[in-house]
């Protein structure tokens, strides 16, 4: 088992195309950092020899960087790390900043500061594409669940923000005004 620190790791692998249940194997890594694979009797698939730590812990997807550079490969240049990056989908440079008009602003209810807000609420700031601050408007917290009177679920906005009609008590009904470009 790798120890680091005082901390033992294992890792639980499925091969390729296997369902859950089925040729599971345990990876422990060795304290040098080399790792070993020992097949799960109960999965009925035998899977023995040395597995690397990078083949443990990477997989097949093409947006993950280490299916690009291996541990022991020469430490790459700007130029191969950039190329990567780009291969695997991430902007870089000005580019990593989404282009004007891209998530235009929320249109919804003002909430004063001083407004204690309930539970499930939350304040949603924003600036537009210029930086001019936008007035906070009413959303809901993220994993919050509005019920009705008798405990079923309300249906509520994809965007999260508050409609009129699911404002809580007290809260004036005023809507934010967007500043234009």
């Amino acid at each position: 088992m790798l120890v680091v620190a005082g901390f033992a790791t294992a890792w639980w692998l499925l091969a390729p195309g296997a369902s859950n249940g089925a040729s599971a194997a345990t990876v422990q890594a060795g304290v040098g950092g080399a790792a070993s694979a020992t097949s799960d009797p109960a999965a009925g698939s035998p899977q023995s020899g040395p597995v690397s730590e990078y083949q443990a812990m990477s997989g097949k997807d093409p947006n993950d960087l280490a299916s690009y550079f291996k541990p022991g490969d020469p430490e790459p240049t700007g130029a191969e790390l950039i190329e990567a990056l780009q291969h695997a989908g991430v902007r870089t440079g000005i580019g990593a900043f989404n282009p004007p008009g891209t998530s235009p602003p929320l249109a919804g209810l003002a909430v004063p500061d001083d407004f204690r807000l309930p539970l499930g609420y939350a304040r949603h700031h924003q600036v537009t594409d210029q930086g001019v601050p936008i007035e906070p408007i009413l959303v809901f917290s993220p994993g919050f669940i509005l019920r009705d009177a008798q405990g079923r679920p309300i249906a509520m906005p994809a965007n999260g923000v508050v409609p009129p009609e699911l404002a809580p008590p007290g809260l004036p009904l005023r809507p934010v005004v967007i500043p234009s470009p």
